[in-house]
């Protein structure tokens, strides 16, 4: 009796770490969301050497409904019909024909069949769907979290009126002011315009115009990053910080906006000039629906990024006040919460934070100019009237 117990424990062990250690299947869960953030699904995945597997039926429920697939046995040949595409795979091979070998794609995983279910590796979302579609996929592994958008969100309209954008972020601190201040060192003034110059850069690859009200360690007053910003005549202007509290367990992505009192104030009354027409002067008031706009906007990227929900807060802020433009703070992390340090330790969570910024920037300049294309009025055909 004691010999077959001791049997069955050894067997139980040798499948358990041979499980562990040579890639069987795990399951988990993975929730998809839109644009707005909004739950499209939660699907139960499988995980595969270290690699999330969906089955193919998900795809009915975040992108087509009217997906169609067919599984040839034999030849391990799997075939999806979605959106006027035929999409070919072969289990275990990471090549995919597009429309019967028109077009080849290689993923950086292949399909399996896993418990005798066929299974996309999520990069068939994250690399396929983008090349096949008018979509953008991201995977936060993190959160296990995928999120689909389409493009033409922050695609500016192809019109004459499009305007140019000039964007202005401000790095917090500088110099001998070095902001708040980890027990392990991180610092925000180097924080700060480390994740400026990298939004600087991504969006200047995109075709952004970005300028930093500093581009190195030197003591930065108010009064100068106000004249350079109004100067600039920027359309946008982003103040990054890092937070602190007290409390340890004070931890999270703050948005702020210059609100005094939470009420929007009238605009100042016009200055008369001799021999001139009056003029407006105006104030940050006067941008304060614009600012919450783009601040909606960037809660919403950096709400993918993060599990603790994001506030928005309207606040007096003198460092926006005197800004002549939609202006917003954000505050990336608290240096006194050993989780947020060490997300912002590492180089990877720095640029998803950039990335994410730059995105936002995308999707409300093209908001804002597809809000003033004109409306286009139908021309009447002379032949219509007779």
């Amino acid at each position: 009796m004691w010999v077959r117990l001791f049997n069955s424990l050894a067997l139980f062990l040798f499948i358990f770490i041979f499980s562990t250690t040579h890639g069987f299947a795990q399951a988990t869960t993975v929730r998809f969301v839109d644009e707005q953030g909004e739950t499209l699904a939660d699907i139960d995945v499988k995980l595969h050497e270290d690699i999330v597997y969906l089955p193919v039926d998900s795809l009915k429920s975040v992108f087509d409904s009217d997906l169609t697939q067919e599984y040839h046995r034999p030849r391990r040949k799997l075939t999806l019909r979605m959106k006027g595409i035929e999409i070919g795979l072969q289990i275990r091979n990471s090549t995919v024909s597009i429309d019967s070998g028109k077009k080849t794609f290689t993923l950086s995983d292949p399909p399996r069949v896993i418990q005798g279910q066929s299974m996309l590796p999520i990069t068939f979302y994250t690399e396929l769907l983008p090349e096949l579609y008018d979509v953008e996929v991201k995977y936060n592994a993190n959160l296990q979290r995928v999120r689909i958008m389409s493009k033409t969100v922050w695609k500016l309209p192809t019109t004459d009126t499009v305007q140019e954008w000039t964007i202005i972020i401000d790095p917090g601190h500088g110099g001998e002011d070095v902001g708040c201040q980890s027990q392990d060192g991180l610092i925000e003034k180097d924080i700060v315009l480390g994740i400026s110059k990298e939004v600087q850069q991504i969006g200047e690859q995109d075709g952004l115009s970005i300028l930093l009200t500093r581009n190195k360690d030197v003591p930065t007053k108010r009064l100068q990053r106000v004249q350079f910003s109004n100067q600039n005549q920027g359309q946008l202007f982003l103040s990054v910080h890092c937070n602190a509290s007290y409390s340890a367990g004070h931890k999270g992505i703050r948005i702020y906006l210059n609100n005094p009192n939470g009420l929007l104030r009238f605009r100042q009354r016009p200055i008369t000039l001799i021999g001139r027409e009056s003029l407006n002067i105006l104030t940050q008031d006067d941008f304060l629906n614009q600012s919450k706009d783009f601040a909606r906007i960037l809660e919403k990227e950096m709400n993918f990024l993060v599990e603790d929900p994001i506030e928005i807060i309207e606040l007096p802020l003198i460092s926006l006040s005197d800004i002549y433009m939609p202006a917003v703070l954000i505050e990336i992390g608290y240096l006194s919460n050993i989780d947020d340090v060490t997300r912002l330790s590492k180089p990877e969570h720095i640029t998803e934070l950039s990335k994410s910024i730059v995105r936002s920037i995308q999707i409300y300049s093209a908001s804002v100019n597809k809000s003033t294309e004109p409306e286009e009025i139908p021309v009447e055909d002379p032949a219509d009237s007779n």
